[in-house]
């Protein structure tokens, strides 16, 4: 080989060599850096070995609990045996699905929300007792309830627009006199409270439905009963002796007594001249005596229907009355006439503006069947006010008393009666009128008694409508005759899921309010990984809906349910465990890449070996070539020295 062709040769053989150093110092490093590669696979295969997963617990038809992964579907989604759980985000609202939204925004109340979800309708047994509360339990004739004949389902204000009608006009013309003053109410006020309550009663009698009211009961029969039972309580009466005070020294009762003495005196024995007709001449001059005995004879009806008397002239002339003059005052020396005195005594109990009754006589005990001289000397006489043949007792006027007693004395022969027995009666009339005469009517007594009574029927009143409100307020509170079945496994599940919601509130238009719950992106519904993220890092809460004896306070018609706040992690149906597939991934991964790694360097030592291979020949030929020019060039030096 020649010098110049061994130099080229050993410059290419320096440059192979030099490129075998750089590409096996290259192999190293990728060597190197395939440990840093399967170091990094470890760390990633272990990370995965501690990584874990939140799990639902769930029970099958068979009682039998097994876990699944937790995801919003799994949790909210109803089954039995299934503690009911909500998630919400941070500003309270619970997060749902679109189909639980239109459900709820769809239903006008909570039964067509239970509805939508497959509950049964079923027949509401609180629908008939709550009907039995306002019409009582009375049953009709067929056996049927009262109610049922009584309510109106269409109607449910029937009977209190029935009455409203019948009794509004009434009442308020009841309670103007309720709140008059004392003194300006009537016994004509008085009786129109009786009135009113007949007319009722006739009107209520008068309905096939309510003839046997007393026998209605619940808050219906109250109001009903209640109308119709005025309070016993009199009207009081002027002519009670509770509001008369007796002075004992008015002057017509003294000028009665000295203008009546000596007559009064011949009717008791000894009798002088005809002593037993003699006090019929004070009655003569009580009966409206007026000093015209022109106007005699003078006739009155007594009390006793077809009973009346003749009062003849010589009655007044031929009493001692007529001609006798009396000291009065007494002590004076000043003599007036009896008769003047009697006239004064007649006008003053005759004028009807003076109001002068027969006194009470609370032994009397006539009655209606009474014998005539029974009835002409009671104090009471028996009218027929309405004219349809019943008879009332009430008080005589003292006119009317006098004519009575005149007939009696007059004609007590004929009527039966010894005269002996009509004294005592005489002495009773002597004594009752100079007492009527007497005695002073107490104004503020009687109106204090009105007063009293107007109370007793203003309580009435308002009983009355009391009695109607609380009528009025059960019919507002009848339940649906149908609810959802509450024995259904999922009726408390959704009641819970309805009040939490909102219970059906609405805004100003109508619809619903939303403030309570949020939509739920349907990507997520079933992403375990998102809602464990979600609730580790308090993007989610979660609340139970839990037993409560005493019910919620925030949502009062749950019934004995609540809604409580409750970490994730203290929930009994959560747990977390190893991330199984997350694991298997991860090994998966981490073989493959260790079998690439372990692959790649064996690749890397055959490329090594090869190289060291080629390294060695090279570097022999190289010696060899070195060898040969180091030769030729001593050879050449030893050829030209």
């Amino acid at each position: 080989m020649g010098m110049a062709a061994g130099q080229a040769r050993l410059l290419s053989i320096t440059a192979r060599l030099t490129d075998n150093e750089l590409r096996s110092q290259t192999i190293t490093n990728s060597k190197l850096r395939l440990a840093d590669q399967s170091s990094a696979a470890s760390q990633e295969y272990m990370d995965a070995l501690n990584t874990t997963q939140l799990m639902f617990g769930v029970y099958n038809d068979n009682g039998e609990l097994s876990y699944q992964s937790l995801t919003a579907n799994t949790l909210l989604t109803y089954s039995d045996l299934k503690n009911q759980y909500s998630l919400v985000n941070s500003s309270g609202q619970i997060m749902l699905n679109g189909s639980d939204i239109k459900k709820y925004e769809e239903s006008n109340s909570l039964a067509e929300f239970l509805y939508s979800y497959g509950i049964p309708e079923v027949d509401n047994p609180k629908y008939s007792d709550a009907l039995m509360g306002i019409y009582g339990k009375t049953t009709a004739d067929d056996g049927s309830y009262l109610y049922e004949n009584l309510y109106d389902e269409t109607n449910p204000q029937q009977w209190n627009d029935y009455f409203s009608t019948m009794t509004e006009g009434d009442i308020a013309n009841l309670q103007t006199i309720v709140n008059k003053n004392p003194e300006d109410v009537t016994e004509a006020d008085a009786q129109q409270f009786t009135n009113t309550v007949n007319n009722w009663t006739s009107q209520v009698t008068g309905n096939v439905l309510l003839k046997e009211y007393a026998n209605i009961g619940g808050t219906f029969g109250a109001y009903l009963n209640g109308m119709l039972d005025l309070p016993d309580v009199e009207f009081p009466d002027k002519n009670d002796p509770q509001f008369t005070d007796v002075s004992g020294d008015v002057e017509l009762a003294e000028k009665f007594d000295l203008a009546s003495k000596q007559c009064y005196d011949n009717c008791h024995p000894p009798y002088s001249g005809s002593g037993k007709n003699c006090y019929l001449h004070v009655l003569a001059y009580l009966l409206n005596y007026d000093g015209d005995l022109a106007a005699y004879p003078k006739t009155f009806n007594t009390t006793v229907e077809g009973l009346g008397i003749s009062v003849e002239k010589g009655q007044i002339t031929g009493a001692a009355i007529y001609s006798q003059r009396e000291e009065y005052p007494v002590g004076s020396g000043n003599y007036v006439a009896a008769k003047d005195m009697m006239k004064e005594v007649s006008q003053y109990l005759w004028d009807p503006a003076n109001g002068c009754m027969a006194p009470v006589d609370e032994t009397d005990t006539t009655t209606y069947d009474s014998s005539v001289a029974e009835k002409l000397l009671s104090n009471y006489k028996w009218v027929d006010p309405d004219g349809d043949g019943v008879y009332e007792k009430t008080l005589k006027s003292w006119p009317e008393r006098i004519i009575d007693t005149y007939y009696a004395v007059q004609n007590r022969d004929t009527l039966g009666l010894q005269y002996e027995s009509l004294l005592p009666i005489l002495d009773d009339f002597q004594t009752d009128m100079k007492n009527a005469l007497s005695s002073e009517f107490n104004e503020d007594r009687y109106h204090e008694a009105v007063k009293d009574w107007q109370s007793e029927m203003g309580r009435w009143l308002k009983e009355i409508g009391d009695l109607k409100a609380n009528y009025v307020e059960s019919l507002g509170k009848i339940p649906d005759k149908t609810i959802p079945d509450e024995t259904d496994s999922r009726y408390q599940w959704y009641v819970n899921l309805y009040y939490r919601m909102g219970g059906g509130a609405t805004n100003a238009d109508g619809t619903k309010n939303t403030n309570n719950y949020k939509e739920l992106d349907e990507n997520l519904i079933n992403n375990a990984e998102w809602l464990q993220f979600a609730l580790e890092n308090g993007v989610l809460t979660m609340e139970q809906a839990s037993y409560s004896e005493n019910g919620s306070e925030k949502y009062p018609e749950i019934g004995t349910y609540d809604w409580l706040s409750i970490i994730y992690t203290n929930a009994s149906d959560i747990k977390s465990q190893e991330n199984e597939r997350a694991i298997a991934v991860a090994e998966v991964k981490y073989k493959n890449a260790i079998t690439e790694i372990e692959n790649q360097d064996k690749k890397y030592d055959q490329d090594l070996k090869k190289l060291d291979s080629e390294h060695s020949a090279l570097q022999t030929e190289y010696d060899s070539i070195k060898s040969v020019i180091d030769k030729n060039v001593e050879r050449s030096f030893k050829a030209f020295s």
